[in-house]
């Protein structure tokens, strides 16, 4: 601190000042600490009354600021400015008032603080402008330690300033810096443990704010569960794996063994295809001997029927014969002796023509029957060679079908043989999903556990982030109607949160320990003292029956578990949630309307 900031060190000599204060008093030290038990002062709360008595200030103090005001009031600008140059000094204070305010704003809000302190109109709003102070300083991060320091200093100059003026005035100039001392005490404390309250608050809400997400994180169950149903899907598909890896390779050996036969069955049908064309061949030359045959029958025919042309001739020339011998034999007997040699001889040649003709009409007969004979043949063996030449050319088209056939075969065993191949790989895939699947398995198993494992610290951390939270109620911070109704959001987000880890098997909840809706810290300021427009609110009334539904249904999902029920702790637990739903938005809903005030 400069040294032209106490104007007591010029003009003269201060311990001869001090001692002349010391010469000139008449009281001793304990005559200016008289403390009461009461204040006069009224136009305060409670709270603050019992703050003044504490701290001894009544009508009398505010009397003395008044009287120092006087002193005080003149120098107002120059504290100001040598407070600020003393704050500016220090490196992380000029770099809060830079960051949130400005220097000469600041200055007009000191010098305000200044007038309304040495005013000392002690009431509502005098303690309301130091409630703001505190606020903001727990807002922008200002340390109670920083606060007192500075404000010290404001004491400081204010002392030093009366000590200079009152120094003749022993007596008088106690009084005001007593009363000075007091006021700024008075000061401090309700900047201070607002400060301390917001901040704590802010750390009370900020745990709150944690906790009510930590109570979100409610798909652990949804992730053990679908763990579950991903363990017996995997199984099933392990067991279906396995019962199809089993039917892929009994189709892959069904498929080597066609396979196989397939390519014996080639071997045999180019063996018979062989023998076929043989046959085929033969079946040719059939033909072709069955085309000769039908030749030389033809050509028999046409002989019979030659012989047939001689044969008649010779039947007339029989007849002739006959004719001729039968008129010698007539010229014969005309001729008497003279003609019975020729009539012998035309006897004869009658009897030669005669068996001729005999012998003719045999071999007539003969040569009928031998033509009708060969006419038949010859129809039947055209016919033959009919069916010879279709069969040649039906065994043609059949070596051509079993060319076909034997091609196609072929390709049937290539195709069986990739079919035999390809099903081996299939089955070894198969093999290899399966214990895939297996390997998935155990990491569902695993990443079960590692999801209760995770549960389990993440519902430890929530409990150890609650007893912090409640911790801060030791404090015994006052806490607004708002603020209860904050911190009821996470009492009753938390009862949730507990029966719902209970399901997990995490948590355990004896069901006596469960509160009634009047003793739960809700309860106690529903059913307080409270203003009228509160108890008049929608809100508030509409607020009772779920806020009992709450405590209800936990009780009844805590004995249902007990039981072994879990259905029916699953039930409690759906309709606790519905009921804590509606609270959580009731409460929001008083809260917009308390804010609004």
């Amino acid at each position: 601190m400069k040294a032209t900031v106490l104007k007591v060190t010029k003009g003269s000599d201060i311990r001869g000042k001090q001692m002349s204060i010391f010469m000139k008093k008449t009281k001793t030290w304990r005559d200016y600490l008289n403390f009461s038990q009461s204040t006069d002062i009224s136009q305060v709360g409670e709270r603050a009354k019992e703050r003044l008595v504490f701290l001894g200030i009544n009508l009398e103090t505010v009397n003395h600021v008044r009287q120092a005001s006087q002193i005080l009031l003149p120098y107002k600008d120059e504290i100001v400015n040598q407070f600020y140059d003393r704050l500016l000094a220090v490196d992380h204070l000029k770099k809060m008032i830079n960051e949130y305010s400005t220097v000469e704003r600041l200055q007009q809000t000191l010098g305000k603080y200044l007038e309304q302190f040495l005013c000392a109109e002690i009431d509502q709003e005098y303690i309301m402008t130091r409630i703001m102070v505190g606020k903001t300083h727990s807002r922008i991060h200002l340390t109670a330690e920083h606060f007192i320091s500075a404000h010290h200093f404001l004491i400081q100059f204010m002392t030093s300033i009366l000590m200079e003026k009152l120094h003749q005035k022993p007596d008088q100039m106690i009084q005001m810096v007593l009363a000075i001392q007091k006021l700024a005490a008075f000061d401090q404390q309700l900047i201070v443990e607002v400060y301390m309250e917001e901040t704590v608050k802010t750390f009370l809400f900020g745990v709150s704010d944690m906790l009510n997400q930590t109570t979100q994180l409610d798909t652990t169950k949804k992730l053990i569960l679908s763990m579950d149903r991903q363990k017996e899907e995997s199984y099933s598909v392990s067991a279906a794996t396995e019962e199809m890896s089993s039917s892929i390779q009994e189709v892959a050996d069904n498929s080597v063994k066609v396979a196989e036969g397939t390519e014996q069955a080639v071997q045999s049908a180019d063996q018979s295809k062989v023998v076929i064309d043989g046959a085929l061949d033969d079946i040719s030359q059939v033909g072709q001997v069955y085309r000769q045959v039908i030749e030389q029958v033809n050509q028999l025919g046409h002989e019979i029927k030659q012989t047939q042309a001689v044969v008649k001739i010779i039947r007339e020339i029989a007849d002739q014969t006959n004719l001729l011998a039968l008129n010698a034999g007539i010229e014969a007997a005309r001729a008497g002796e003279q003609g019975r040699g020729f009539a012998v001889v035309a006897s004869e040649v009658r009897k030669l023509a005669e068996h001729t003709k005999e012998q003719i009409t045999q071999i007539t007969s003969n040569m009928d029957s031998l033509r009708k004979v060969s006419t038949d043949v010859i129809q039947q063996i055209k016919h033959t060679g009919e069916l010879v030449e279709r069969t040649v050319t039906e065994a043609q088209h059949t070596r051509d079908v079993i060319t076909q056939i034997i091609s196609r075969m072929k390709e049937i065993s290539q195709a069986t043989s990739h079919i035999a191949a390809m099903t081996e790989e299939q089955a070894a895939v198969v093999t290899e999903i399966a214990d895939r699947n297996t390997v998935i398995y155990d990491h569902s198993s695993q990443t079960q556990e590692v999801a209760k494992d995770t549960a389990k610290i993440i519902y430890d951390l929530s409990m150890k982030m609650d007893q912090y939270r409640l911790s801060f109620f030791d404090i015994n911070v006052k806490l607004s109607s708002i603020d209860m109704i904050r911190v009821a959001k996470t009492d009753h987000l938390l009862w949730k949160w507990k029966i719902y880890n209970m399901l997990l098997g995490i948590q355990t909840i004896d069901p006596e320990q469960i509160s009634s809706h009047e003793a739960c810290r809700l309860g106690k300021w529903y059913y307080g003292d409270l203003p009228p427009f509160v108890k008049e609110n929608s809100a508030y009334k509409e607020l009772e029956e779920p806020h009992k539904d709450v405590h209800r249904f936990a009780k009844i999902a805590a004995e249902e578990y007990a039981k072994g029920n879990i259905h029916g702790t699953e039930q409690a637990l759906q309709q606790l949630e519905q009921a804590s739903n509606k609270v959580i938005h009731l409460l929001s809903k008083l809260e917009s309307v308390l804010s609004s005030k």
